[in-house]
């Protein structure tokens, strides 16, 4: 089932994150500055206000963004194929040079940037990238930024598993969140393209287990059987000492 894994692929040259599974929708917990403005970069009429020099519609204010971010209306977009880039005023939006703008509508097109994806005119911190079939891409400036919104995915996911069958007049277990430290430590996987499972995780676990696996860019078997050859570490989070540990289980073999 696919709620019972997540898939990163980190490219950090480009400073990208394609991944499914985790959500993006709490945005506001984790990024500490207000987003001013957004440019939708495919959006239908209904939504937000029309920007003639673009011609992208875009939501203005952070009052505005907030209300939208956290909207039905912005649930649909997404769920369309929704695409958006940050900006922080109006005046410089419109010193893009034509050239400027048709590489956003190639980074809507092709969900790939043929530049740098952060553009000094834009001063944008974010490019959120709907894909086909369940997955996002994220452009982040600072990269620190996913690690926070793939930590809390992490922590939600154990806390789901480990309550969700729980009687009711049992006391709900409290997962501590897993520190950024032990979240680095699978950069090297992320790399690659890992699938992280709790499909095993269980209400009565002392120690639940997460393991994670080496599938790279087979995107489109994510949900076939990983194969125990695949698997090169395990994120353990101990219920008694409430801690989280990391188990090397394979050395990845850099490619040639």
């Amino acid at each position: 089932m696919e709620h019972d894994y997540i898939y990163v692929h980190l490219d950090s040259v480009s400073n990208s994150v394609l991944s499914k599974g985790i959500s993006f929708s709490n945005y506001k917990e984790i990024v500490q500055q207000p987003l001013k403005n957004l440019l939708l970069l495919n959006a239908t009429k209904d939504i937000g206000e029309f920007d003639s020099y673009t011609g992208f519609r875009m939501i203005r204010g952070e009052q505005k963004v907030e209300e939208f971010l956290t909207s039905e209306a912005y649930q649909r977009y997404v769920k369309h194929a929704g695409n958006w880039i940050d900006f922080q005023n109006l005046e410089l939006l419109h010193e893009l040079t034509p050239v400027e703008i048709s590489e956003l509508l190639y980074i809507a097109h092709a969900h790939s940037s043929l530049h740098s994806p952060f553009y000094y005119k834009l001063q944008n911190n974010f490019i959120l990238l709907t894909l086909p079939d369940g997955f996002t891409k994220i452009y982040c400036r600072d990269l620190n930024l996913f690690y926070e919104f793939f930590a809390r995915e992490i922590t939600k996911r154990v806390n789901q598993c480990v309550n969700e069958r729980r009687k009711l007049f049992k006391k709900q277990k409290t997962i501590a969140m897993i520190p950024f430290e032990i979240t680095h430590q699978l950069t090297p996987l992320l790399k690659e393209g890992v699938v992280l499972s709790f499909s095993k995780i269980s209400a009565r676990d002392t120690v639940s287990e997460i393991k994670v696996y080496l599938v790279e860019d087979r995107v489109r078997n994510l949900q076939s059987q990983m194969k125990e050859s695949e698997l090169m570490a395990l994120l353990l989070y101990n219920h008694e000492k409430q801690e989280w540990t990391i188990e090397e289980m394979q050395t990845l073999v850099p490619s040639l």
